[in-house]
């Protein structure tokens, strides 16, 4: 979802009610959400338990998951019905489909990977996230104190300047 504040800026939520509940005080711990798009620090036994505080970069990370599923598995809008890639991510859980989604990123640059005809743009997207996030989540996890705001511009924005509307504004 999404909207334009007073100054135009954009502003974009993704929306998953599917696990969640209604608390009187969020803590910012709360595990709700879709595990195939969840963030991967966020399927681990501590984060699943609580013990992880809920950062702004899982939500980009879980942009980036639902691009990815949208480029393998849609075709003009509608789920291609036979040889979708992902499938098995339903029916694991958290810790199984963390496994997955490390072995899908490990095998990124083999190409066995193939977006619909109509995502081919998405997916060259996607693959620049993907690329600038293992930074972070690799071997040598570099960046583990970047501020929300170098998130954003790192693993998002830069990535998609250039393939927006003229008129789509990002925060500035």
């Amino acid at each position: 979802m999404f909207y334009r504040n007073a100054s135009g800026i954009v502003i974009g939520v993704l929306n998953d009610y599917n696990l969640s509940s209604i608390r009187n005080v969020p803590s910012g711990q709360e595990r709700t959400g879709t595990v195939p798009f969840m963030a991967m620090a966020l399927l681990t036994d501590k984060a699943i338990a609580g013990q992880v505080e809920h950062l702004y970069r899982h939500d980009a990370e879980s942009f980036i998951w639902v691009l990815t599923w949208v480029c393998l598995r849609y075709e003009n809008g509608k789920l291609l019905s036979q040889g979708r890639p992902l499938d098995s991510w339903l029916a694991v859980g958290t810790n199984r489909c963390l496994e997955k989604k490390s072995s899908f990123l490990t095998a990124l640059g083999d190409n066995n990977n193939h977006p619909s005809a109509s995502h081919q743009e998405n997916w060259e997207i996607a693959l620049k996230c993907w690329e600038v996030i293992y930074i972070y989540y690799g071997p040598t996890r570099k960046y583990r104190n970047t501020s929300d705001r170098e998130i954003f511009r790192l693993w998002l924005q830069v990535h998609v300047k250039g393939h927006l509307p003229d008129d789509l504004m990002f925060g500035k």
